[in-house]
């Protein structure tokens, strides 16, 4: 089997290491860089050292996450962003999503969550932690009004597609809800696509942006 490759930024030495050891406990992730901020993360790509996912800090000297995820994304659109921070932020978690993030994690993450976030944003999903998985799908919900107008989305949702949602609410990854509604991924993903078509957008990024009156 093919090893994942992995690119860890974060400016905190110890907290990197820590990620890391985290990842070395899986034989199919390999860690092909660790860098301090995004500048030098910048600077990695362009000699063609490109993983197929990163764990990105937001707050680093020189360029920090949220713009280097952005710059990243322009030149290598395939690649997987994975945000870690030590405490939940909304504004921050949409900002990142917006620059072309496809998770958002506390840094205190388990092991599994780190390993599971990385098959999750390779398989189209959308890895966040519990309490932000939460947050969202208040929005989806109607629960909690932003200033800008927003759209009834579970409105125009089937039974299934709201329990799609909830699984995404406990933070669940595509085969974790495969497993948790029996069903094969392969509907799960096509679940996902029918919640984002019905939204009007193309990935799960946009239906949070787009819930939010972006």
């Amino acid at each position: 089997m093919q090893k994942v490759t992995v690119g860890i930024v974060e400016d905190n030495v110890q907290l990197g290491q820590d990620i890391r050891d985290k990842l070395a406990l899986s034989e199919d992730v390999e860690v092909l860089f660790e860098v301090p901020n995004g500048l030098t993360l910048l600077q990695t790509l362009a000699k063609g050292i490109i993983p197929e996912v990163i764990f990105m800090d937001i707050q680093m000297p020189d360029m920090d996450g949220i713009e280097a995820t952005r710059l990243a994304k322009q030149k290598c659109t395939d690649l997987k962003i994975v945000m870690l921070t030590v405490m939940d932020d909304e504004q921050k978690l949409f900002n990142a999503m917006e620059a072309g993030a496809s998770g958002y994690l506390l840094k205190d993450a388990k092991p599994y969550q780190l390993l599971n976030a990385i098959y999750d944003v390779l398989d189209g999903g959308l890895p966040l932690s519990p309490s932000l998985a939460g947050m969202v799908l208040s929005y989806l919900k109607g629960e909690k009004v932003m200033p800008k107008p927003t759209i009834a989305a579970l409105d125009v949702l089937s039974k299934r597609e709201k329990e799609v949602l909830e699984c995404l609410k406990r933070g669940l990854a595509v085969k974790q809800i495969s497993e948790e509604l029996f069903i094969a991924s392969k509907t799960v993903r096509k679940h996902l696509e029918h919640i984002y078509e019905k939204l009007h957008v193309h990935s799960a990024k946009g239906a949070i942006l787009k819930r939010l009156g972006e």
